[in-house]
């Protein structure tokens, strides 16, 4: 299950100056990517300017799942808009910004330091505020005013005319789009370690394959010509049932996980003789017509001989004995089967990408790439 550790933030947008509707795409983007996931995005809105006269705003709202701390989502939603040119106002003044963003609502924090104050002072006075909040969270609570966000409304002086703009679907958030993803890759590339990064960045569901299940496993490395088929029928069922059990509730579930079904077929044409393979493929498609698939996987490349290091460094006992040509004939059954028409999206990091993956700039980096599908 998803972990408590994660925050719920409100947080508000808007633009004013040059291309709004990018301006704010690329920063939707950049929290996503930066930040976490975007669980709930509000309606557009065109407004006129407040506390000054200038060309009018779009504004909206979002719901942020964040692993970081009050003053971490400052500092990097201040350096998404410097990014996007916006400058500091020195004497309080309001001018027109490429991108305002600002925090309104951390958990039910009540925080009143020099450089941040939630929940955002103004909240109640903003009805191009208020209004895209309703569509989050109406019934959310003010930590402070114990009043809602349609009593907030309600009560509210503001006369400016907030108007919807007639273009729901302006920012789809990456994991409404994509909403299984699958890594893949050799042997001991690093396919957990990246799903958990995963699931630690965006607050989504992890779904690690349970190889230690599998009864054949230890005796097909000591015998794989007795236990390959034993073994590799095991794989494939236990998969099967893992995805269709973890999708049963909720068919719109976020998820990450360190295996794809399709696995099966590389390693049982490595491993299984051809008439038992062709009796594997029969088997595979009857079972896995229905079966929940990922729309993008995440194939993990690597050199033979930096396989080899990291199976010996996390130290499974039983794979030790893994050879150089095993891992080579394994590299070869994936590309084949990527380079084969699929309903998937198939996103390819080099050996060298994958060596940098612990770092969290490169993870951001790919974070990006994906979120600019």
């Amino acid at each position: 299950m998803i972990g408590n550790n994660f925050h719920r933030v409100y947080i508000s947008f808007g633009s004013n100056k040059g291309r709004r509707l990018e301006n704010i795409i690329i920063s939707l983007k950049e929290i996503e990517v930066q930040l976490g996931r975007i669980e709930k995005i509000s309606n557009l809105y065109l407004t006129k300017s407040w506390g000054f006269k200038s060309r009018d705003f779009y504004n909206g709202c979002l719901i942020l799942k964040t692993k970081f701390s009050p003053s971490i989502v400052l500092r990097k939603i201040k350096s998404i808009e410097n990014s996007l040119g916006r400058i500091k106002s020195f004497n309080g003044k309001y001018f027109s910004r490429e991108i305002d963003i600002d925090i309104l609502f951390f958990d039910d924090l009540i925080i009143n330091s020099q450089e941040l104050k939630i929940p955002h002072k103004q909240i109640h006075k903003r009805k191009f505020v208020l209004i895209p909040m309703l569509d989050l969270s109406p019934e959310l609570i003010h930590p402070e005013s114990k009043y809602s966000i349609s009593q907030l409304l309600n009560k509210s002086n503001d006369e400016l005319e907030v108007r919807k703009i007639k273009n729901d679907k302006y920012y789809i958030p990456f994991w409404d789009k994509y909403s299984f993803i699958s890594i893949e890759g050799n042997i001991g590339v690093g396919k957990t370690t990246l799903s958990k990064s995963f699931k630690s960045h965006f607050n989504v569901e992890l779904l690690n394959e349970n190889f230690k299940k599998n009864p054949f496993l230890i005796e097909f490395y000591q015998n794989p010509r007795k236990f390959s088929l034993k073994a590799e029928k095991f794989f494939l069922k236990d998969r099967i049932n893992q995805i269709n059990a973890h999708f049963l509730i909720s068919k719109n579930t976020k998820t990450i996980s360190d295996f794809w079904i399709g696995k099966s077929l590389v390693f049982a044409k490595n491993n299984l003789s051809k008439g038992s393979f062709e009796k594997f493929v029969k088997n595979f498609e009857k079972h896995n017509s229905n079966l929940r698939s990922p729309e993008i996987i995440i194939y993990l490349k690597q050199t033979t001989s930096q396989l080899k290091k990291q199976i010996i460094k996390r130290g499974r006992s039983f794979e030790m004995e893994i050879s150089n040509e095993y891992l080579n004939s394994i590299s070869n059954e994936y590309e084949l089967i990527f380079s084969k028409k699929n309903n998937f999206i198939l996103f390819v990091l080099e050996p060298q990408e994958v060596l940098k993956l612990k770092k969290e700039q490169v993870q951001e980096n790919l974070y990006r790439r994906l979120i600019n599908l």
